[in-house]
């Protein structure tokens, strides 16, 4: 009979060390699945971030060019300064021209406010916003807890650059829910673009 009770005894004894083992197995194989899918999403995130900060700043660029193309047909225009009898070096009044692909060397403080301006901010936030949702985390896209477009981004007029900042915070779903009493994680990240806008 004592033998018999051992048995049982040992048998009780390695089900509860099993069962503890699976139980161990579980919790690492979902720590495993929720690490992957958060290495996943952030990856995701990330490229939506930069990839709408560069479509914005595509328009900033764009404006850029448009309003150096006129500063050059402007001075394309005007007549050719005189060097000053004698002497050989330019007139008072005249200034050196702006090699033709330097852009922001073109632009007047006028063109430096119209990038700022709310006409320039709407596309610029509407060309992000359509980059983050062909890479799925936009606005409207699932689980996106804030997505924010900040044009101009701490923007200071007679800065080198201009920036252009996106910032996403999107949530996701776990695994370990029931252990870490929480159905979701969430995941925040942020981009910035620049472009020069003065030598």
């Amino acid at each position: 009979m004592s033998v018999r009770a051992g048995n049982e005894r040992a048998a009780g004894q390695i089900l509860i060390v099993f069962a503890i083992l699976i139980l161990i197995m579980v919790f690492f194989l979902a720590w495993i699945v929720d690490g992957g899918r958060i290495a996943i999403r952030r990856a995701e995130t990330r490229r939506g971030a930069e990839a709408a900060a560069n479509a914005g700043m595509v328009v900033v660029g764009n404006q850029m060019l448009t309003q150096a193309v006129a500063r050059q047909t402007e001075a394309a225009g005007l007549p050719p300064c005189a060097p000053e009898a004698g002497y050989g070096t330019p007139a008072p009044n005249c200034t050196a021209t702006p090699q033709i692909r330097d852009i922001p060397a073109w632009l007047t403080d006028d063109d430096r406010a119209t990038l700022v301006s709310p006409a320039v901010q709407t596309p610029v936030a509407a060309a992000a916003q359509d980059y983050a949702a062909r890479n799925n985390v936009g606005p409207a896209s699932t689980n996106i807890v804030e997505f924010s477009v900040i044009y101009p981004f701490d923007y200071q007029a007679q800065a080198r650059e201009i920036r252009l900042n996106i910032r996403i915070r999107r949530a996701i779903s776990i695994l370990l829910a029931g252990v870490l009493n929480r159905t979701q994680a969430e995941l925040a990240e942020e981009s910035i673009a620049t472009l020069p806008q003065r030598k």
